[in-house]
């Protein structure tokens, strides 16, 4: 892992010098309180998690912010594969523009584009916004965002008010959905779908 201590001086030597020109500094250009500011900026970040002996998650991302004070990890442009606890392939895998993690709880706030593949049942997610709860093993959409599930070729929903409960492998749209069953024909065939 690389910090950017070295270019966040210069970047501070620099804004101190353009501060000191002739013109006023607009409220815009100003630097974030220090509260706001990360502790540490990694780029080219990649974090596995180990348990005994056996790598279980990977994931990386083209940056992460780190907050001592509030426990917060931020990184942007993220991809990951959890690998169960046996380690080995991949069991899921996802992405996500901005991903938010809370050290205290394991919680996670997933934005932007956000996918993720349940690569043993063949099912895929995309939203917006997914949070995930790791006390409960819970994912939840938030309301009003539209989540896409593609399970196979026979499957498409769409719908708002996702929740699914990652334990149990059972998945829900509390503010209503729609989408396509595609049955088989006798021979195995696609025969039409329902709505």
């Amino acid at each position: 892992m690389r910090t950017s201590a070295a270019a966040f001086r210069i970047a501070a030597f620099a804004a101190l010098a353009l501060a000191s020109s002739c013109s006023m500094p607009s409220t815009a250009d100003r630097p974030a309180p220090a509260e706001e500011r990360p502790d540490a900026v990694f780029t080219g970040f990649r974090r596995e998690e180990v348990a005994g002996g056996v790598v279980t998650f990977v994931a990386t991302a083209g940056r992460a912010e780190y907050f001592q004070d509030r426990g917060l990890l931020v990184v942007y442009d993220v991809s990951f594969e959890d690998r169960g606890k046996d380690g080995g392939s991949a069991k899921a895998t996802g992405q996500a523009d901005k991903v938010v993690y809370h050290e205290d709880t394991g919680d996670a706030e997933c934005s932007g584009f956000v996918q993720i593949r349940s690569l043993a049942e063949d099912a895929t997610f995309e939203t917006a916004s997914l949070n995930y709860r790791s006390a409960t093993q819970t994912l939840e959409g938030a309301s009003g965002d539209a989540v896409i599930v593609k399970v196979g070729k026979k499957l498409f929903i769409q719908g708002s008010g996702f929740f699914a409960d990652i334990q149990s492998k059972a998945f829900a749209f509390r503010e209503g959905a729609s989408g396509v069953l595609a049955a088989a024909a006798k021979g195995g065939a696609p025969k039409g779908g329902e709505r």
